[in-house]
């Protein structure tokens, strides 16, 4: 359970593996244990002899549960996906927001809620890792060359005003 909890905090690129070992323990441990409780709750009709059981029982909900939460939280339906600054900024349509930062194999993932008021997003945190931004966004767009090609962003602001030489999260189309 602790493994798979910190696979969604940080990238591990050998979580795999151990979800495959623990997996195949798991499946052995269970397999024998349950057996063996039943028999000897038969034998002695003594509910203590079930405790093994009623733990590896507790043990495999809280996993799927846990596993279900992220998966949701993961899957569920993004309102604004930008890059910038080393963070890649997931906001969710559901007020949530996912914040990866760091490089491939090594990514911390940061949780949490945002609210947006009028033209203004406001996160619940304003550091990641050690990356210290504002935590407010504003969205809009600048334009890049002489043709009035545009690209659109999201403009740190402080107090509704924008941070002038701010970093810009740009947007993913």
């Amino acid at each position: 359970m602790f493994i798979l909890y910190k696979s969604y905090q940080v990238d591990n690129i050998f979580a795999v593996f151990f979800y495959i070992i623990l997996g195949i323990l798991e499946i052995i441990l269970v397999s024998k244990v349950i057996p063996e409780n039943f028999a000897e709750f038969k034998a002695n009709k003594n509910a203590k002899s079930l405790i093994p059981t009623f733990v590896a029982v507790f043990t495999i909900f809280s996993i799927l549960g846990l596993y279900i939460y992220y998966e949701n939280l993961e899957k569920s339906k993004t309102f604004i996906h930008a890059v910038g600054n080393g963070l890649i900024i997931d906001l969710k349509e559901n007020g949530n927001y996912i914040i990866r930062s760091g490089s491939w194999g090594g990514r911390i993932q940061h949780y949490g809620s945002y609210i947006k008021k009028d033209s203004i997003i406001k996160l619940d945190k304003n550091k990641f890792a050690n990356i210290k931004i504002s935590g407010e966004f504003k969205l809009g767009k600048i334009y890049i060359d002489k043709e009035n090609k545009s690209e659109k962003v999201l403009f740190q602001t402080n107090r509704n005003e924008i941070i002038e030489n701010a970093e810009l999260f740009f947007i993913d189309k």
